[in-house]
């Protein structure tokens, strides 16, 4: 081999062994070696905020069902359907021309009730002083009374009749009950309706105040109740549960609600507790009918350890924490945590209170690393 085919040969070596080495991505380079600089925090003891989560449907304060009174042709529709209606506005109205007859017939009879008694009056005081007088008997007196309390009567129902009249033609303009929204309407323009079960125009829903319905479950309650009991639960006073709602894409409402019914029995196809709670929903957000999740509040854990949340990590074995060793080393602690409450986690078991754990530079940590402590 000459020396320019030696040289050659060289280079090709060089250069395939340069190819070899490719530059390394972002974030693959090994991390700088020496003790990683750490904040360190410690566990803490005290009350801790204790959450139930639950998941939820609103409903209604008041499902109002719109029937027809009386019966007749719909002659108008008053309102957009889906839309607010006040308390009071007219919702459908009715043919009155039946009503408004019938109203008329009870006048007639009316004035025939009251013709007769004021004959039956005038007659009885015809016969009264003759019958003092003995130029009359018993007998015309007692039927002269009678004929008169008789017309009376007949005189106070047919003035019942017309004021029953004149309200079932009111019945014909149906007015809403309450302030909501209302449903569309159940039957077309024109047809006929007959009063009662079969007359169901619309219904209108009240939406502020919202109901919120939710359920646990009977061993969910007892452990709750053994927990208060034993004290390590401490529930608030009065009973005065709070509610949070977040709607299904994460939104957390900015305003609570109050717990105001709970089942006193067990759903015995779930073995469920349904409880209510009752939201304001002046801005309407919450429509009825729609799911949520329920998170209720006011009791706390006694004595409970905690850790910031971003001090708690995942790895194969599940949750853990780094703790400082007095060697300026850290070690990974398994623990079982809870719920999260803001920037704080619930530790059932794992550590104790006042143990020194790593709360930044997480990333660059592994087990036995060394660290440079500055305390929080």
């Amino acid at each position: 081999m000459n020396r320019i085919t030696a040289l050659s040969l060289a280079s090709f070596v060089l250069l395939a062994l340069n190819g070899c080495q490719r530059p390394k991505a972002a974030g693959m380079e090994k991390p700088p070696q020496g003790p990683v600089p750490i904040t360190v925090t410690t566990v803490q003891s005290g009350n801790f905020p204790a959450v139930l989560s639950a998941n939820g449907q609103t409903q209604a304060y008041y499902t109002t069902q719109i029937y027809a009174r009386v019966s007749g042709y719909l002659l108008k529709r008053n309102y957009t359907e889906g839309q607010w209606v006040n308390k009071g506005q007219t919702l459908f109205t009715l043919d009155p021309s039946d009503l408004n007859n019938a109203l008329k017939s009870a006048q007639a009879s009316y004035d025939l009730a009251n013709a007769n008694y004021i004959n039956a009056k005038a007659a009885l005081n015809r016969v009264r002083p003759l019958a003092l007088a003995n130029a009359a008997s018993a007998q015309d007196l007692d039927t002269a009374m009678a004929n008169e309390r008789s017309t009376a009567a007949s005189l106070n129902a047919a003035k019942v009749a017309i004021e029953q009249a004149k309200l079932n033609l009111s019945y014909a303009t149906i007015k809403s009950p309450i302030a909501g929204f209302v449903d569309k309407s159940k039957i077309d323009i024109g047809t006929y309706i007959a009063a009662g079960a079969n007359g169901l125009l619309t219904t209108v829903y009240q939406t502020n105040p919202m109901y919120v319905n939710f359920t646990f479950s009977e061993n969910e309650k007892m452990a709750r109740q053994n927990a208060i009991a034993s004290g390590k639960l401490i529930a608030p006073q009065g009973g005065k549960y709070t509610v949070e709602l977040i709607l299904g894409d994460g939104t957390v409402l900015n305003r609570t609600g109050q717990i105001n019914f709970v089942a006193p029995f067990i759903d015995s196809t779930t073995g469920n507790i349904t409880y209510r709670a009752v939201i304001d929903n002046a801005d309407h957000k919450l429509l009825p009918g729609q799911f949520v999740h329920v998170k209720v509040k006011g009791m706390e854990w006694k004595d409970a350890l905690y850790v910031p949340q971003k001090t708690l990590l995942t790895g194969d074995k599940g949750k853990f924490v780094y703790t400082l060793e007095a060697n300026n080393t850290v070690t990974p602690h398994p623990v079982v945590a809870g719920e999260w409450v803001g920037e704080n986690v619930l530790i059932q078991s794992g550590i104790t209170a006042g143990t020194k754990i790593a709360a930044d530079g997480l990333a660059k940590l592994k087990p036995g690393a060394e660290v440079i402590p500055n305390t929080k």
